[in-house]
């Protein structure tokens, strides 16, 4: 019996860049980071993505430890009359202070090198090991059934690549990512953004794709 997941990148973050780019190892920057709300647009663009029918009749639901998927979810969550499941390993990657003086573009280089991770932070392959660990948890958990799993862009985008391939990252911050040999992604990230992962009974994953809804796709990186 295949199970089916979800993997939900966050609404529209309220715009403060003092708050999001403090991703910071000392543990009050850490609590900021958490405690990053949805902008007005994000709420409106999750109630919209609550009623998506690619989305309905989920059984079960998880998110990270962040405020702002726990309100992109909870539309998802009241409409669906569900309970929430927080795992701190869906958080997004801890990206430290970037070590300008020693790698020109830490953002590029953090795809190409696994092991790459700036000064206090997380490298891809730490961050796909808890978020590989967590989901395998959870499918073992509920065998057969429909998952969403609330979280953020670095965080799904490296759990992906255990089983893609980046092609190409441009210097405009656009992946394409193919699973494969099969192009699943080519554009940059949204917010929301979701991955739809089908798993077999051996926890294999047969297929990845890039759910794309169009009420919802449109550029807004900068609002």
């Amino acid at each position: 019996m295949d199970t089916t997941v979800y993997f939900i990148r966050h609404s529209v973050r309220f715009k403060n860049t003092e708050l999001i780019e403090s991703y910071r190892t000392d543990q009050s920057e850490l609590l900021k980071n958490e405690k990053i709300i949805l902008s007005v647009i994000g709420e409106r663009r999750s109630e919209i993505l609550s009623n998506e029918d690619e989305l309905q009749n989920m059984d079960v639901v998880y998110t990270s430890n962040c405020v702002r998927t726990l309100q992109t979810a909870k539309y998802l969550l009241d409409k669906q009359k569900l309970k929430v499941n927080i795992d701190d390993r869906f958080d997004e990657r801890r990206v430290g202070i970037p070590n300008e003086g020693k790698v020109s573009d830490w953002y590029t280089q953090q795809y190409l090198d696994e092991n790459y991770k700036t000064v206090g932070g997380e490298s891809q392959l730490e961050v796909r090991n808890r978020m590989y660990e967590a989901l395998m948890e959870v499918v073992n958990a509920n065998k057969g059934k429909r998952i969403a799993i609330f979280s953020h862009g670095y965080a799904i985008t490296f759990l992906l690549l255990k089983w893609c391939e980046l092609e190409n990252i441009g210097s405009d911050r656009i992946l394409k990512i193919n699973f494969k040999g099969e192009p699943i992604f080519n554009k940059k990230l949204n917010s929301p953004e979701v991955f739809k992962l089908v798993l077999d009974s051996n926890n294999e994953v047969k297929s990845i794709e890039n759910i794309q809804f169009d009420d919802l796709e449109y550029d807004d990186f900068n609002k």
